[in-house]
């Protein structure tokens, strides 16, 4: 099973939040919202196995910058 990463660099911006679901549960991981409120910007990380359902909202301003 494969496994997924995704980091995310503190550029500001708006929207853009990670929703992974699994097995009826679902959970929402927004960035700008951690950058909103803090004087030092975090480098933030979700991990998931790659079976889990996820989708990314759309990015209303700035740019979300993940790897």
């Amino acid at each position: 099973m494969f496994r997924s990463l995704v980091i995310g660099f503190p550029i500001a911006h708006e929207g853009g939040a990670l929703h992974p679901r699994h097995r009826g549960e679902a959970w929402t991981f927004d960035s700008s919202l951690e950058l909103a409120g803090s004087r030092t910007p975090p480098i933030g990380y979700a991990a998931f196995f790659g079976d889990i359902e996820h989708e990314v909202a759309p990015v209303i301003s700035g740019h979300r910058v993940t790897l």
